[in-house]
């Protein structure tokens, strides 16, 4: 039957009426979702069309090609749409026969609470009760309905070694495979299995999901944490980004049950890439009973990233079909007028939809993203795409400028959060009791998960958000607007990131349609939304030997390039050269190159082994210590590591073992360490490393944000005083100069300095850095005969990344809880030493009475169900 279906569909798909018909219901089905009338271009769609579409749409369903599938439910929706305006049963009947057939049961029961339940007969009745049974699974007692391509999946995850899943943002791919992490864990005597998520966004996200899935479930340990606590646990669950798991892997022999790799395009992220295929690589080798999962947004190039890294048998489970529907309007101001066209972009070209004419003026470009969200946003949350967190806070202005506050005790509560547990001068607390907000990767969880929780409750209605949401977080809306195709300062994104950020409009099991509004289409440089782009999974390691061996030869050869943010490309290289080096101390070099790259050829992998090889030679470092700290230069290590041996030697041991942060000198002691770690590695001669140690020891001891934040606030001010000073003076010495006072400080600049400065620098650089330093440490004390001094050196490593330096604080982390919360729970309880197991008791009989904790955080401590609700 499908074969003859296949051919019917592309028998009627030949007739331009077909398409002339179809274009007229997408235009038809999409105004409607509007609020505000169009001058339109095109006559209302007769029922006749519509009835001849919706049998179309009978004979694409039943084929099983993702083309004419995604254009039976187009054809179903946009129907329904149109019968959310006219009583037109008989054709909503038809669309939910049609969206049943396809097996889009959310859908089906979303449609069925909002237009009423469709009058079938008593036989189709049946099919239908049997097709979602089919399609349903039960999830903590709820019964869940499933698409027809999440039960291929759900088929699928028992029975398959290694499996990637493949299909558009709102497919629900994580929710799956959670859901049978968890169900693993449940019923297994002994388990151990981690999840990467490659943002700290992500992570928290995943984490939480997990948590409250196993909250009623006892003996099964779930950490972010790369530590270990089997005795006490014999079920765990890591969930990890790609460089804690490096860190989890080096300090134990843990072989995995399972691994689920979340956002696994990032294989192709420069040196976040290499550390990924690296940790899956040493899973892989430990056991060959590791089951892995992998997971992207629409993505080709599984099989080869998958034979590298040994899973030779791996399936793939994809699709293209997304289970909302998903509308690409152009927006484009009218020349001379106050008046935007809008044009729905189809599979065959775009349409005029209608023209809108509005009071609100669109003439000024760096405004122009804000007022059409503002404009065609009212329906449903917002998502506003920017190009940074600078960006994001600009458009968020804009967007609050021109709204009133709102009356609502969420956003109240929350805007009080912010001003007592970030800054009272932060503008993001204004903003939000006008409904509006930004969001961006390196603020602080709480805050981040806050607003989106805000969001998703409709509390907030506009979001400006980066890039952040392209990696996987779960945020849907309405709406998405998105003002270029670029990020930073300029750099084209990569088309299939903007087709995985417009995958946020429209949302499984609460909506059935989404609206992409993308402003200023025409000027464009790039047309990347005309078609969908799929994200090319290329392991990076095998891209930048091929594209800059010549570089990486030289870096063999001690001739690193130094570090530079802003190039991802030099990062990439170093990274390279890191890797093959750490491989030759273990003695597979060859191998391994020839199995990243086998299409290189033989003199190429000659020459990289033998240039590995020689600067293993000269860097002369324990393949142990080089196989999790290669991605730092290790020539850089070397010197680094005589250092430290000389001053041992000398029993200069103050500012050599770093202490706690808690003691008195542990500024001084830490800004002597930084600085040694940045010249030696970096060849750097300021004292960065000292402003940072001061930053980074009131980061460890858990300083509240308020706190951290006004003294960077106070000594921005000090500077700008200065300065104008200096400037009044010169302008009384010469009249004549031309000589401006500075602008004020400006506080929420600041604040996201500092943000970035904590985040990029304390909670990334200096965590890897720190890593290899207490590594090389460890190796000169036993060199130089004081072993007995290596219980004394404090892992600052762990503490800048979590942001916590007692024992109490690390088992707050490891319950769930924000920094935030554990900052503020660290000051209500006298004892800095509570294990896990003590910390959640004394949660379970807080009193909450006798605490002044935020809103915010209580509502922390009960999703995770550490006190009660």
């Amino acid at each position: 039957m499908s074969q003859f279906a296949l051919e019917l569909s592309q028998k009627l798909v030949g007739h331009q009426r077909y398409w002339d018909t179809y274009s007229a219901l997408q235009n038809a089905g999409t105004t409607s979702t509007f609020t505000l009338p169009l001058v339109a271009s095109e006559l209302p769609i007769e029922r006749q069309s519509v009835a001849l579409l919706l049998y179309c749409a009978s004979v694409f369903a039943q084929t099983h090609d993702d083309y004419f599938k995604g254009m039976a439910q187009t054809i179903a929706i946009n129907s329904l749409l149109l019968n959310n305006s006219e009583n037109r049963i008989e054709e909503r009947d038809k669309s939910i026969r049609i969206l049943t057939e396809l097996g889009n049961f959310p859908g089906v029961n979303y449609i069925e609470k909002t237009y009423g339940k469709s009058d079938l007969p008593l036989l189709g009745m049946l099919q239908r009760e049997v097709s979602e049974g089919l399609n349903s699974v039960e999830v903590d007692g709820n019964k869940i309905s499933l698409t027809d391509y999440q039960r291929e999946v759900w088929a699928e995850l028992p029975t398959s070694h290694s499996l990637a899943i493949s299909a558009p943002t709102s497919a629900g791919k994580s929710f799956l495979v959670i859901e049978y992490l968890c169900r693993l864990a449940i019923k297994s005597e002994r388990f151990c299995a981690v999840y990467i998520a490659p943002t700290r966004a992500l992570l928290s996200e995943v984490f939480q999901k997990i948590k409250l899935r196993l909250s009623d479930f006892d003996g099964i340990r779930i950490s972010a944490i790369p530590s270990l606590d089997f005795e006490n646990n014999p079920r765990q669950i890591y969930i990890l980004t790609q460089e804690r798991l490096q860190v989890l892997l080096s300090i134990s022999d843990l072989k995995f049950d399972l691994l689920v790799v979340d956002e696994a395009q990032n294989l192709s992220d420069g040196s976040r890439g290499m550390i990924l295929q690296e940790c899956l690589e040493q899973v892989s080798e430990r056991s060959q009973v590791t089951r892995v999962i992998m997971l992207a947004p629409g993505a080709e190039g599984f099989v080869e990233a998958a034979r590298i890294i040994g899973l030779p048998d791996l399936k793939i489970a994809s699709t293209a079909v997304s289970p909302v529907l998903q509308n690409r309007i152009l927006v484009n101001k009218v020349s001379g007028k106050d008046e935007l066209r809008l044009d729905l972009l189809t599979q065959k070209n775009k349409v005029l939809l209608g023209i809108l004419q509005t009071t609100r003026g669109f003439d000024v470009p760096a405004t122009r993203l804000a007022a059409v969200s503002l404009e065609l946003g009212a329906a449903g949350g917002s998502l506003v795409y920017a190009t940074g967190p600078a960006h994001a806070e600009l458009i968020a202005s804009q967007l609050s400028q021109a709204r009133e506050v709102i009356k609502d005790e969420r956003l109240e509560e929350l805007a009080s959060f912010i001003e007592k547990h970030i800054h009272p001068e932060y503008k993001l607390a204004a903003m939000v009791r006008r409904g509006v907000a930004f969001h961006y990767g390196k603020m602080p969880t709480l805050l981040r998960e806050s607003l989106e929780e805000a969001f998703k409750s409709g509390a907030l209605q506009f979001l400006a958000c980066t890039t952040t949401l392209f990696q996987g977080i779960n945020l849907p809306a309405r709406n998405v607007f998105i003002g270029t195709p670029t990020r930073g300062r300029g750099t084209l994104l990569d088309p299939a990131l903007l087709w995985n950020f417009a995958g946020r409009a429209g949302r499984m099991r609460q909506d059935i349609v989404g609206n992409v509004f993308l402003v200023g289409y025409d000027d464009w440089q790039d047309k990347s939304m005309n078609e969908f782009v799929r994200f090319k999974i290329k392991p990076a390691f095998k891209t930048t030997i091929v594209e800059s061996y010549s570089k990486v030869i030289e870096g063999l050869k001690n001739d690193l390039p130094k570090p530079n943010r802003s190039n991802e490309h030099l990062s990439a290289v170093r990274a390279s050269a890191g890797l093959l080096i750490s491989r030759a101390t273990k003695g597979n070099v060859e191998a391994f190159i020839s199995r990243s790259i086998p299409d290189l050829s033989k003199e190429s992998i000659n020459e990289l082994t033998q240039a590995a090889q020689a600067a293993a030679i000269e860097v002369a470092l324990p393949s142990s210590l080089l196989a999790s700290n290669w991605m730092i230069n290790p020539y850089g290590l070397r010197k680094l590591y005589e250092k430290i041996l000389s001053r041992l030697k000398n029993e200069e041991y103050a500012n050599t073992i770093p202490v706690n942060p808690h003691e008195r000198n542990a500024s001084t002691n830490y800004g002597a360490i930084f600085n040694t770690i940045l010249l030696e590695i970096n060849g750097q001669k300021d004292n960065f490393g000292g402003y940072i140690a001061t930053l980074a020891v009131s980061w460890m001891r858990g300083f509240p944000y308020p706190v951290i934040l006004s003294g960077a606030i106070k000594n921005a001010k000090k500077r700008l005083d200065e300065a104008n000073e200096k400037k009044r003076i010169k302008k009384l010495e010469d009249p004549k100069s031309r000589v401006r006072q500075s602008k004020p400080v400006d506080a929420s600049n600041v604040i996201r300095d500092v943000f970035e400065n904590i985040e990029d620098v304390v909670r990334f650089q200096f965590v890897q850095f720190g890593k290899a330093y207490i590594d090389l440490l460890t190796l000169a004390l036993v060199e130089v005969g004081r072993g007995d001094l290596i219980p004394t050196i404090f892992d600052f490593s762990l503490a800048l990344e979590l942001g916590v330096a007692t024992t109490s604080g690390k088992s707050f982390v490891e319950l769930g809880l924000s920094r935030i919360a554990a900052s503020a729970l660290e000051s209500i309880y006298p004892n800095s030493n509570l294990s896990v197991s003590e910390a959640r008791r004394w949660l379970s009989q807080l009193d909450l009475k006798t605490v002044q904790l935020s809103s915010v955080i209580v509502d922390e401590m009960t999703r995770l169900k550490l006190i009660a609700a």
